[in-house]
């Protein structure tokens, strides 16, 4: 039992570019999946606005006073921001789903009425 042989055996090549495309195709989106996923790359630039917006304060000039001397970008917001997104995202995107599996036992069902 040659350890190099299994791996022989079991390695398969990478996908091609073409086949990829051609399994993209197969696959239509409806309105809930094609909103999740354009809301999420909306979120993913909000996320970057606002991180940039709502700076936070590296270093004051005295313990007590609120003059910032120097603002750096607030990477925490940007996190929670793109988190956030992520769940609504996915939830919006597993509805669709749903709606896409229900529509096809639809259409099953509608053709054995006939």
């Amino acid at each position: 039992m040659n350890l190099f042989e299994e791996i022989e055996k079991e390695k398969e090549d990478f996908p091609k570019v073409r086949t990829i495309t051609k399994e993209m195709e197969s696959v239509h989106l409806n309105f809930y999946q094609v909103f999740a996923i354009v809301i999420f790359v909306i979120c993913v630039f909000l996320g970057i606005f606002l991180g940039n917006l709502f700076s936070t304060c590296q270093a004051s000039s005295y313990y007590y006073t609120n003059v910032c001397v120097v603002k750096e970008f607030n990477f925490s917001l940007m996190i929670v921001i793109w988190f956030i997104s992520l769940i609504f995202c996915v939830f919006m995107f597993s509805i669709g789903h749903i709606v896409y599996y229900l529509s096809e036992i639809n259409k099953k069902l509608g053709k054995n009425r006939d």
